[in-house]
């Protein structure tokens, strides 16, 4: 009688087989997600602004987002037309149970990393008198308009800036013109009186700022709207919920 031999399964060799696919599926998997992670990679249309992180990545349309660099406070919103709205705005050092930021100090913004900048880093700086000054770092251009910020494009006629850009008129009570004074242009009126600010974007009124690369040509358009948290004084006369500085800026 003849004897039929079964060839016995070859276990480890399947076994290999498998584990081999299994790998090749998981590596095919992470390259999959490493490729969506780089295109979502925010990275700036100015070349000058090349950056390794972005400190505040807020998604066009979505919510605020909290800053996220050193010292730095307030949030930012991206709406679906690139414009980038700040609130609250300040820097500081975090004390337990204080106030963390020092009014009349120094602010620092960068538009690379859509947060806080430093002294030796920065676009956007804010100084003097409840840091309503503001000035640009070297290697920028710093000009004005009185055309709406909605309107202002690449090739608005503007006016240079020569030193900063803060009040724009002193008055001994609530101030009743909101337009740009020629003779000392700013983005809000102060009444000496009540020691109140009074800006031009919050009051009819109408400023924008265009700030230039002088590099690479670059224009960015900012509009300064207030000073106070949640830009309401909290008081007649005077405040002290400030500054929390608000403005809103788009690249051109």
């Amino acid at each position: 009688m003849k004897t039929t031999t079964t060839p016995a399964p070859e276990t480890g060799r399947n076994l290999v087989k498998s584990m081999n696919s299994f790998a090749r599926v998981c590596a095919v998997a992470l390259a999959v997600i490493f490729t969506a992670c780089q295109e979502d990679e925010i990275a700036p249309t100015d070349p000058s602004l090349k950056h390794q992180t972005v400190a505040a990545s807020p998604i066009a349309g979505g919510s605020a987002v909290s800053f996220t660099s050193a010292s730095t406070f307030g949030t930012v919103r991206l709406d679906n037309a690139g414009v980038y709205y700040v609130e609250d705005f300040f820097q500081g050092t975090p004390g337990t149970g204080t106030d963390p930021h020092v009014p009349n100090a120094t602010y620092y913004y960068r538009f690379d990393l859509v947060d806080g900048g430093t002294s030796s880093n920065y676009v956007l700086r804010f100084s003097g008198t409840a840091n309503g000054d503001i000035t640009v770092a070297s290697g920028y251009t710093l000009a004005y308009t009185s055309t709406n910020f909605n309107s202002v494009t690449s090739s608005t006629t503007t006016t240079a800036v020569t030193g900063a850009f803060g009040y724009n008129n002193i008055t001994m009570g609530t101030p009743t013109s909101f337009t740009v004074n020629p003779l000392h242009p700013g983005w809000y009126n102060y009444n000496i009186v009540n020691h109140i600010v009074y800006p031009l974007a919050d009051n009819g009124g109408s400023v924008t700022l265009v700030i230039t690369n002088t590099s690479t040509g670059v224009k960015y358009k900012v509009e300064p709207q207030d000073i106070y948290q949640g830009g309401i004084p909290n008081s007649a006369t005077p405040p002290n919920n400030y500054p929390y500085l608000k403005f809103r800026y788009k690249q051109l």
